[in-house]
């Protein structure tokens, strides 16, 4: 009795501790049979071109639920590794993803085509998964997902969005701020349940939006991903954005030395110079009027050309209270304009450093990241310093910078070349590598056409047209008119307002180029495309027929090659034929005319080739025979007649 009193109360209590599970069991097989929520994985298959990954433009809903999810620009790599590869996958925000240019002026592209020039006996693939307005929590949660797609390589650039990156600690997108939760909640983001849950918070959070939020919701990403606009330098929320950085940082080096992947990370570059801090603040202990009397005095000085006693009120300032980013930034142009450029440099970085609206890193992340990749056996890439050698007097501004972090196409430039010198010396890629000077890389790889330089510029004057570039609530309307002047514009205007796609885009402005009888541009265009779609023949093929204009050879072959190696064709082999039969290759010549005209037995272009082929390898029966049925399909072909006639003298 007792015995059976026993199994009763345990099978009671088993089941009340099991309803709830039941539940949540039951309520997520609900959710998804009613096609509620999604798993958003990384990589999924290229729509046509099963054969080739690129990564969902939906991944981002993983992490965005106030705001509409940015996506990872399109690139694309082999879903089955070829044996010949060296793959390479990057990861970062916004600077990663080439804002605001995007294709061939970011500095995975720039990379992929240098490398691929340096190591010609490899396949080279620079797999671009960078994303703006994210931060480590998104780095970390995609490396298994990297991971199990082999790199050779991974690469990072990231830092800047640590504290307003999506589920950064000052973000709008939030889920609180212990890591350890946040990375929990990452992990069961898969569940519906927990999908459904975070819609619910999310719709309730937008119900409790002031009007200012509700007037910032048709601003930049950048404007609506911040929640807290003041964090003040060494305060618990700048703390905790460091201490999320660096602890997300080591485990995304754990995961990777783990499972035996090489990783080469890289110091931030900001824009030092010419970017004065967005928010200025002091202790609450200062009395804010004496100060600002005695700033005012340092400014007066100042502008009476009485450098020595401005500095010294300054320092006086600095001080009392050594919080205040404006009187560091104002130090430093002083000292700048004195040519005292390594304390300059000091007092630019505490300005940055001490600025309570942080969408710079401050340089405490440069130091983590040295720290981390020392730690962990990763390669530093240090291309702040890269930058700084190139920069007038050691300081970074607006020779490398757009605004405040992002880099223009010269500064992309440099961070693609910092990593360039940090791969070739360290890891083994391919045999014999051809390294590629700068003066030749800088020309030959930045593949930005009309319509990326262009759109770029419109993404640049939104972004600095509105907050916090101006005052809460202006709108800088000659910065965000738009109006095209030229067909190039009018090119990029429409890609920039989603009317066309970026390949078609670029296709009409090569079509606009031949029109032009430009070939080198059109050429330009032709090969950014290519380098994007690698599994289209047809970007290829336009490709060698220019480099074929430009009586560059060796490259029209490589393009011709390429291009029949993603689709054979009579065009392609027809083409090789000709090359190599004017390079002296003739059995190599024959081979390719032999199989075009398999393919297209009617071409006479290629009966032409073929016969004249079979001449100079001296199968003149073959000749004769070959250039016999181009007359019957062309009587008139006069070149045909004329190597018909030679061909009859010598039977």
């Amino acid at each position: 009795m007792a015995a059976t009193f026993r199994l009763k109360r345990t099978l009671f209590y088993t089941a009340m501790l099991l309803m709830p599970v039941l539940f949540f069991v039951f309520l997520e097989g609900v959710l998804r049979l009613v096609g509620f929520g999604a798993s958003y994985p990384l990589f999924v298959p290229v729509e046509h071109h099963p054969a080739h990954l690129t990564s969902s433009r939906e991944v981002g809903k993983r992490y965005f639920v106030n705001q509409s999810a940015p996506s990872i620009p399109f690139d694309s790599f082999r879903a089955s590794k070829a044996p010949n590869t060296f793959r390479i996958f990057v990861q970062g925000g916004s600077t990663a993803a080439g804002f605001p240019y995007y294709y061939g002026a970011c500095f995975p592209d720039i990379l992929e085509a240098r490398l691929q020039e340096t190591y010609p006996d490899k396949e080279i693939e620079v797999v671009n998964t960078a994303m703006a307005a994210v931060n480590s929590y998104t780095l970390l949660d995609l490396a298994d997902e990297i991971v199990a797609q082999s790199p050779d390589a991974v690469l990072i650039y990231a830092g800047h969005n640590e504290y307003y990156g999506a589920l950064g600690v000052g973000s709008s997108e939030s889920v609180g701020q212990l890591r350890p939760l946040i990375n929990l909640y990452l992990g069961i983001r898969q569940y519906r349940v927990v999908q459904g849950l975070r819609h619910i918070l999310a719709q309730g959070a937008r119900l409790l939006q002031s009007n200012s939020a509700e007037r910032a919701s048709d601003g930049t990403l950048m404007q609506r991903m911040v929640r807290e606009q003041a964090i003040p330098y060494g305060s618990l929320t700048y703390q905790n954005g460091m201490g999320q950085f660096r602890g997300n940082l080591e485990d995304l080096l754990t995961t990777y030395q783990s499972a035996g992947i090489p990783v080469y990370i890289s110091t931030l570059v900001s824009n030092e110079r010419h970017q004065p801090p967005f928010v200025s603040g002091l202790a609450d202990e200062t009395n804010e009027e004496e100060w600002r009397a005695v700033f005012q005095q340092g400014l007066q000085a100042a502008k009476d050309g009485d450098t020595t006693r401005a500095l010294v009120l300054l320092d006086t300032l600095i001080q009392r209270d050594s919080l205040s980013a404006e009187v560091f930034y104002t130090k430093a142009r002083l000292l700048d304009e004195q040519g005292a450029y390594d304390s300059a440099r000091r007092a630019y970085l505490d300005a940055k450093d001490r600025d309570q609206l942080p969408f710079r890193a401050p340089e405490a992340w440069n130091q983590v990241i040295r720290e981390s990749a020392d730690a962990f056996g990763a390669h530093l890439v240090d291309a702040q310093q890269a930058m700084r050698v190139n920069a007038p007097g050691g300081i970074i501004g607006n020779e490398f910078m757009l605004e405040h972090l992002h880099p223009n196409i010269d500064g992309y430039f440099q961070i693609a070349d910092a990593f360039y010198e940090a791969l070739v010396s360290t890891i083994e890629i391919g045999r014999s590598p051809q390294n590629v000077p700068d003066s030749v890389a800088r020309r030959a790889f930045v593949l930005v056409t009309a319509v990326d330089s262009i759109s770029g510029v419109y993404r640049y004057r939104r972004l600095i047209g509105g907050w916090p570039f101006q005052p809460p609530g202006v709108i800088d309307e000659e910065l965000v008119r738009l109006e095209a002047t030229t067909p190039e514009e009018e090119l990029a205007l429409q890609y920039y307002n989603d009317e066309l796609s970026w390949g078609r885009a670029l296709d009409d402005l090569r079509g606009l180029y031949v029109e032009n009888q430009l070939p080198q541009k059109a050429l330009h265009a032709a090969r950014a495309v290519s380098l994007r779609y690698p599994f289209l023949e047809r970007p290829l093929l336009a490709a060698g027929d220019l480099a074929l204009e430009l009586q560059r050879y060796d490259e029209a072959l490589r393009y011709y090659t390429r291009a029949n190696g993603i689709q054979e064709s009579a065009t392609a082999l027809r083409m090789m034929g000709s090359i190599t039969l004017q390079q002296g290759a003739r059995e190599e010549a024959v081979a390719y005319l032999e199989r075009s005209r398999i393919l297209e037995p009617s071409n006479t272009q290629t009966l032409y080739n073929l016969s004249g082929a079979y001449a100079l390898v001296n199968r003149l029966d073959d000749a004769h025979v070959t250039v016999t049925q181009l007359l019957e399909l062309d009587p008139d072909h006069q070149a045909g007649r004329q190597l018909l006639a030679s061909l009859e003298q010598t039977r």
